[in-house]
């Protein structure tokens, strides 16, 4: 391992960058086998950069670690640009009592990101470019972390993990429970980690039902906006609305803009977009400039296209995803791709905004994904994922010392709650936060009072 630091002064804090270089491949997830077969195997000779960001309060050199996993996957960790914002929320409230270690994860933000135009810089067949990013999934990242915990010479530390990065945390207390001290959770208990056979199907229709309840919230609560939703949908599949990167925008694509359903003040987000979107050009109804504009900026992947390629793959267990999001999606009521006379839905039933949930024409639509369909293809027919939990270890974490807690939102859209709650009562000792305050967002809304909520029950204040 190779670790250099460099040290800065922002927003009143010591800040230290750490670059850690690590194997792409890790021999614990390898069977220690690399290249060759039997006895003669040797390591994989691939080396990648992960890059951490720490941040040390004033006097709080000895203060324990705590390390942030971010959301995701394909996001980089947290770039704190103001002390009254991101310093005053959970950063600032867990700086009381910690140094944070922000970890961007591999194939993200400094971490060897995968953000160039075309996979071809991950390898030069599709082979190799497949092979790439099946070692960007939580175990890694896991292992990433345990290899920066051991050159930082920390002792166990402790873990807050947002939405995937929750998921990261169920890996890391199946993998490396002797590496963490406290997990906290928000918005991020994986569905059916005690199980070894992961239903991803099950999962996405879990998932599409929270969605359906918040689309007929949000048509109860503005009123003529799912009239406004079908309208926008018809006009898009008769006429050419061009988005600012030149392609153009199909009503399917369109319905991506239900992200927002899950987040705290999306309703308004959506209510705002949907206020005035037509006006009439020589004689022609056509969208306005800021609808299409605003429109772009919710549903472009321009910036993040490994949350497209990889998203599935987090689910990924001993059988192929093969388009989960897509096939279970087209099952049901409002979420098939067409919207009746128009396309294959029925001509009376409703027209569902959409949430979490890539479809494969995706990678035909969205200009900066086309040049990876042949490689999300190939993801989606992997059926021989490793797996990610162990539900002894899970079962075995107060035993181990480690305290536990999870904020549980009653309305996740994302990481539905029933499916949380039932992974809650396999991780021995977490307690428990239900509430309907906030949506999956509610670190980003309310962080202070979050983390202070799930450190005084993980400590039985």
């Amino acid at each position: 391992m190779n670790l250099t630091s460099t040290v800065t002064r922002r927003h009143g804090h010591t800040v230290i960058g750490h670059v850690l270089t690590v194997p792409l491949v890790h021999p614990a997830l390898s069977g220690g086998c690399g290249t060759g077969s039997g006895s003669g195997t040797v390591p994989d000779p691939r080396t990648i950069d992960v890059f951490a960001r720490e941040y040390v309060p004033d006097g709080g050199e000895d203060l324990p670690a705590l390390l942030f996993l971010q959301g995701g996957p394909g996001h980089g960790a947290l770039r704190p640009t103001s002390p009254t914002r991101e310093i005053g929320g959970w950063l600032g409230e867990a700086l009381k009592n910690y140094r944070v270690i922000l970890l961007d994860q591999r194939g993200t933000g400094r971490s060897t990101p995968v953000d160039a135009a075309t996979p071809e810089a991950l390898g030069a067949t599709a082979a190799d470019q497949v092979d790439y990013l099946t070692h960007l999934r939580a175990d890694a990242i896991v292992e990433d972390a345990e290899l920066l915990r051991a050159a930082l010479d920390e002792k166990p530390w402790s873990l807050l993990g947002q939405s995937f990065g929750g998921f990261c945390i169920t890996t890391y207390l199946s993998r490396h429970p002797e590496g963490v001290a406290e997990a906290y959770f928000t918005g991020g208990l994986p569905g059916f980690a005690h199980d070894p056979h992961t239903r991803i199907d099950d999962i996405y229709r879990s998932t599409y039902a929270k969605t359906a309840v918040r689309n007929e919230r949000l048509f109860t609560q503005f009123p003529g906006s799912a009239r406004l939703i079908r309208d926008i949908c018809r006009h898009l599949d008769t006429h050419d609305e061009r988005l600012p990167d030149g392609s153009r925008l199909s009503s399917r694509r369109f319905r991506l803009v239900g992200m927002n359903l899950g987040r705290t003040g999306g309703f308004d987000t959506l209510a705002y977009l949907l206020e005035d979107p037509f006006h009439t050009v020589a004689g022609k109804k056509r969208l306005r400039t800021p609808f299409l504009l605003h429109v772009a900026d919710e549903v472009r992947f321009a910036d993040a296209p490994l949350y497209a390629v990889i998203h599935e793959s987090i689910y990924g267990m001993d059988t192929a995803t093969n388009w989960a999001a897509s096939r279970i999606g087209n099952e049901l009521p409002g979420f098939t791709d067409g919207i009746g006379d128009a396309g294959t839905g029925a001509a009376s039933g409703p027209v569902y905004l959409t949430g979490e949930h890539i479809r494969p024409w995706l990678f035909d639509e969205d200009p900066a994904l086309r040049p990876w369909k042949s490689v999300a293809e190939a993801l989606a027919a992997k059926n021989d994922w490793t797996p990610l939990y162990d539900a002894d270890s899970l079962a075995a974490t107060a035993d181990n010392g480690i305290r536990t807690a999870a904020a549980i939102y009653l309305d996740d859209i994302f990481v539905p709650f029933e499916l949380s709650m039932e992974t809650a009562s396999h991780i021995g000792g977490l307690r428990p936060h239900v509430t309907n305050r906030w949506e999956h967002n509610g670190l980003g809304v309310d962080g202070a009072a979050i983390f202070r909520t799930l450190r005084d029950l993980a400590r039985d204040h």
